[in-house]
């Protein structure tokens, strides 16, 4: 059996192929999908500033932040 490796989007229920897939019709396939994050979905990195900030905030004399509902009516 020979091994091809393509990309492919799911879009309305169909799965379709990106870049050149040959197959012949009627000929079985073993179809391995492994899932990627969109690259629209952006995540901050476990470890870094950001990462850093949210478990040791910086602490200001006097500053009261805003609470959600404040924020919200901004």
């Amino acid at each position: 059996m020979q091994q091809q490796n393509c990309d492919a989007v799911f879009e309305n229920g169909v799965l379709r192929p990106i870049g050149n897939l040959q197959l012949t019709e009627g000929e079985c396939v073993k179809l391995i999908v492994q899932s990627r994050l969109s690259p629209t979905k952006k995540h901050f990195p476990k470890e870094g500033l950001i990462a850093h900030l949210t478990e040791n905030p910086i602490k200001i004399e006097d500053f009261q932040p805003l609470t959600r509902i404040e924020a919200n009516e901004r």
